[in-house]
């Protein structure tokens, strides 16, 4: 590689290097080319940012809540990609083989939730009077959550306000299992509570579901990278990590393989945890409790099975699946006429399988779903196993997922297993992008 010229010789407060050019590294130099600041982005191939946020992922279903995401959509659709988004229900295949879908009412305040929760038919009438009559107790003061809600599982909660093991099973843990990709005896209950309130307590359209058309690549990456090189924004791909340097005041320097050298006046690491890890010097790990706690965070895996299948009626969906051999069905429209749909499984589940017999079980799967539909019919065309799909959010561990801005005062992390209040997803990316980018233009270094 021919040796790049150094960043700047005396770093301007208008200078920053953001390490990882993924979705979290080129959405945090977007916000900040806006603003005015000269970026350079750091890539390498074996740096991904993991949970279901990487280019080759497609576009996730948004609730209405996901404003970020939202908001990002927004500022990068000149092409009309959104054309062909689309309001889904949110539905729960029962153990019977019903349909059971959760529709926000249209109503003020609290009377959309009230009737939301009355009219679904997922929880059976006593488990819908119990849970109104916890959730009323508490907004009238009444009752509070547990002192110790923080270091109880999901189910345990749950368990206490008066939900059955049949609620708990076919709804509450397909429920946690899509919105937070934990199951509910893992999952921190504190973690589940705020989740539900952000989701399903407010607006009616916080709980709204959209199907977004494309990729993540499609929707997201290319358009910013688009928009980074026609204004002449650095995005240099390089053959070897690099090396971070530390001075007495904080990161002084980041060294290429070849001994180039690049400054600037902010660091923006936009990385995995694991890739971070691999670039932090020991001493950081032994000093600062940010940076050691990141070897204790875990990740939970994730096994896709993508089929296409023919069909009378293609439409986008959303189907948590009880119960079942996999956690969720989602389906998309393609041109042919045909419905492409994805199984996928999250945890220690299906591991144990190949890659024929993750095919066969995904082709039962879909027979028994759509009764009436031929086996030869479903067509396989991908497995894919991913090892960073979800954060495992068991009680204690929000506490290890650190704050975007470091100890280091120059140093900043970005990433969606950050502490952001959402689940690592791609809400989580866009948020902790956004806020590196506010830490850098309010806080100078």
């Amino acid at each position: 590689m021919a040796p790049l010229p150094i960043l700047v010789t005396v770093p301007s407060s208008h200078t920053v290097l953001i390490v990882g050019a993924g979705l979290a590294g080129l959405t945090t130099a977007y916000h900040l080319h806006q603003q005015g600041y000269h970026i350079t982005l750091l890539d390498h191939p074996d740096w991904l940012d993991g949970f279901r946020t990487d280019a080759f992922q497609p576009a996730p279903i948004v609730l209405g809540c996901h404003q970020e995401t939202r908001r990002v959509l927004r500022l990068l659709d000149r092409n009309g990609s959104s054309e062909g988004d689309l309001t889904i229900p949110l539905e729960f295949r029962l153990p019977d083989g019903r349909i059971a879908p959760y529709q926000s009412a249209r109503l003020p305040g609290a009377f959309q939730w009230m009737m939301s929760l009355f009219s679904f038919q997922g929880l059976s009438w006593q488990d819908r009077w119990r849970l109104f009559s916890h959730v009323e107790q508490i907004w009238e003061q009444a009752q509070t959550l547990p002192a110790d809600i923080e270091n109880r599982t999901a189910d345990e909660w749950l368990t206490a306000t008066g939900q059955s093991l049949e609620a708990r099973e076919r709804i509450w843990d397909p429920l946690a299992q899509w919105l937070a990709g934990n199951a509910l005896t893992h999952l921190s209950a504190a973690i589940f509570v705020h989740l539900l309130s952000t989701v399903f307590l407010r607006d009616a359209s916080d709980a709204r579901l959209t199907h977004l058309t494309g990729s993540i690549d499609h929707r997201f990456i290319t358009p910013i990278k688009q928009a980074l090189r026609q204004s002449h924004v650095q995005i240099l791909s390089l053959p070897h990590r690099p090396t971070l340097r530390f001075g007495q005041t904080g990161v002084s320097e980041v060294r290429l393989h070849d001994d180039t050298q690049l400054q600037a006046n902010r660091y923006i690491m936009a990385l995995s945890y694991q890739n971070l890890l691999q670039l932090l010097p020991e001493r950081l790990l032994t000093r600062y409790a940010y940076f050691a706690q990141l070897t204790e965070i875990n990740s939970l895996s994730e096994v896709v099975i993508q089929l296409t299948c023919p069909t009378t009626q293609p439409r986008p969906r959303l189907l948590l699946l009880p119960g079942r051999p996999f956690h969720q069905l989602t389906g998309t429209s393609l041109e042919s006429g045909e419905i492409a749909y994805r199984l996928s499984a999250v945890g220690n589940v299906r591991t144990e399988l190949n890659n024929d017999q993750l095919i066969e079980a995904a082709q039962t799967e879909i027979c028994e779903l759509f009764s009436g539909t031929a086996r030869e019919d479903v067509i396989a065309r991908s497995v894919f196993r991913e090892n960073y799909a979800a954060l495992l959010l068991a009680p204690g561990a929000a506490r290890l997922r650190p704050l975007q801005q470091s100890p280091i005062p120059n140093l900043l992390i970005a990433g969606a297993w950050t502490d952001t209040g959402w689940p690592a997803n791609l809400e989580s990316t866009l948020v902790s992008a956004h806020r590196c980018a506010e830490l850098v233009a309010v806080h100078p270094a």
